[in-house]
């Protein structure tokens, strides 16, 4: 069934959102729509599958109301009596604009962000006008907010639902990324897909591909960092013959024979700058020319490219171009990390977990349990975890202690000697986590010495700026570093200073990103966020490597 739920926040803004309530996951829509500041609408014919489960949350009886009715009156919430306690309501009137005159000065003025949750149910047609409305029929609650707007406008999009069952989630980061996906779809500019490794850049790519309405002539998949630089440009711009060891005969490349078509170029930030420029060329130009030839080929291709590199970064130190940046990112996508929205991971997990075709299911308890690990690799990490269940265990219904059983074995496994004539990997492998917590001390260390004269910096000195242009280019360069140097968390035994290393770096350099202007307020973020975690970070790559000193 389908919950029309309205969310209000602290600020008086109201959010519509669309949920579906299925009995074998009750448990997780029943603790969503019983959160504080949640109105939810429901079919009056649904009442019967829905009421045990509204008993087992213990949601206040206010009763049946006919038209005409004062909401915020009927649902007692004019008195501080059992106010955390969530109610319920039916509601009879059948005339849909009697209901909305009801609804829309409740929702908008009277229900507070701090009020218990309320569910009403409606008679179906009233619900059913609600949800297949035009967009310019809906309610419009936060039209100040673009975003809002976007998601309310689109919401009800064939693609947009479609698109639920693939790239799956509740949360405002997934609806984002779904209607960015039905945007892309309907333009013919680049798109840049960033994020994190493991959170669906390929598949966002594809969905775009497969509901676009342009450059629909083939689709091809370009992994920039699995190819060398030469055989790279061979395979996109294609080669004549003798013009390499290996060239017995001419070949037309991607950009040739997807004309008309998408490529989907992989780990744009692992390119060279030589192949940059020629892609560069080929986007703006649109034109290529094979290697080895002196003739140019006109084509006519949409690229999409993804990374999970920091390419602004990447930018400052004059390792992608930054004219190719702003080429590709005339449409931007961001994905979603699992540690940003954990609320998503049950429905994620319980989708994967289906494919498997095992008669078991995964339980409220081992779902909760899901949501507290931090997934670095995302919904990757997440297949992999619950195909290693069946692969291990059999069909079984997977609870904590098997996860914790795998993980065990796995880092055993790494702990594991592996002894030969000339070397032991884990005395390697202890050496390399050794080495590289002490550089990563090292850099924090020069960036610290960096950042002295921004810090004691006054407010009002403009004098120095072009010394500031050369500290923030020097610090973004070592931050790269650290970022490099912490893309496996196997060389960090204690994933919490994995974590905090992660959350520094990414603190500071959004903070300097915006120098600068943003100077007067960096001293005091340095003082009471910074500098603490700083100490810490040094506090425990010492007791990692000399081991907790008793005091």
């Amino acid at each position: 069934m389908q919950i029309l739920l309205f969310v209000k926040n602290g600020k008086g803004q109201v959010e519509k959102n669309f949920l579906d309530w299925n009995p074998r996951y009750s448990d997780q829509t029943m603790d969503t729509i019983a959160q504080k500041g949640m109105v939810s609408l429901i079919r009056k014919s649904d009442f019967g599958e829905i009421e045990p489960f509204i008993k087992k949350d213990d949601f206040m009886n206010c009763g049946i109301r006919k038209d005409k009715i004062e909401l915020f009156r009927a649902l007692k919430l004019d008195t501080k009596k059992e106010h955390n306690v969530p109610r319920r309501i039916i509601v009879n009137t059948v005339t849909p604009g009697a209901f909305k005159r009801s609804f829309a000065p409740f929702i908008n003025k009277r229900f507070q962000f701090s009020d218990p949750s309320c569910m009403l149910f409606v008679p179906d047609v009233i619900l059913e006008s609600l949800i297949h409305a035009t967009p310019e029929k809906l309610l419009r609650f936060n039209d100040k907010d673009p975003i809002s707007s976007l998601l309310l406008e689109i919401s009800q999009e064939e693609t947009v639902q479609k698109l639920r069952e693939v790239y799956l989630g509740e949360s405002p980061g997934a609806r984002l990324t779904r209607a960015m996906i039905f945007k892309a779809s309907k333009s013919k500019s680049p798109v840049m897909i960033l994020g994190e490794s493991g959170t669906g850049k390929d598949l966002i790519a594809r969905q775009i591909y497969k509901y676009s309405l342009y450059y629909k002539k083939g689709f091809q998949v370009v992994n920039c960092s699995a190819l060398q630089e030469t055989l790279l440009e061979s395979e996109l711009f294609g080669h004549i013959k003798g013009i390499f060891t290996g060239a017995f005969e001419a070949r037309k490349g991607l950009f040739v024979d997807t004309n008309g078509g998408t490529i989907f170029l992989d780990e744009i930030g692992d390119l060279s700058l030589a192949n940059q420029a020629k892609i560069l060329h080929a986007v703006d130009h649109q034109e290529i020319r094979a290697l080895g030839s002196n003739k140019t080929e006109k084509v006519d291709v949409r690229i999409i490219a993804a990374t999970n590199r920091n390419l602004a970064s990447m930018i400052s130190q004059k390792t992608f171009r930054e004219d190719l940046y702003y080429r590709l990112n005339t449409f931007t996508i961001l994905t979603t990390s699992l540690r940003e929205y954990p609320e998503d991971i049950p429905s994620i997990a319980t989708s994967l977990w289906s494919k498997f075709n095992t008669p078991y299911s995964l339980s409220h308890e081992f779902l909760n349990y899901l949501k507290e690990y931090h997934w670095p690799g995302n919904v990757r990490e997440l297949k992999t975890m619950l195909n290693s269940i069946i692969d291990i265990f059999g069909h079984v219904s997977p609870t904590p202690s098997l996860v914790e059983a795998i993980r065990k074995y796995r880092k055993d496994g790494l702990q594991q000697s592996r002894k030969s004539e000339d070397n032991d990997f884990s005395q390697i492998l202890e050496i390399q986590c050794r080495n590289r917590v002490i550089e990563v001390q090292n850099i924090l260390r020069g960036i610290k010495i960096e950042l002295r004269p921004v810090i004691n910096l006054k407010p009002t000195d403009k004098s120095q700026t072009f010394e500031i242009k050369k500290i923030q280019s020097t610090i973004l360069q070592e931050l790269n570093r650290v970022e490099d140097l912490c893309r496996e968390p196997i060389f960090f035994k204690d994933l919490l200073l994995f974590d905090n290393i992660k959350r520094f770096r990414y603190i500071l350099e959004k903070s300097i990103s915006q120098w600068p202007g943003s100077i007067p307020l960096f001293s005091e973020l340095w003082h009471q966020d910074l500098e603490r975690l700083y100490d810490k970070i040094n506090k425990e790559i010492f007791e990692m490597i000399w081991g907790k000193m008793d005091m």
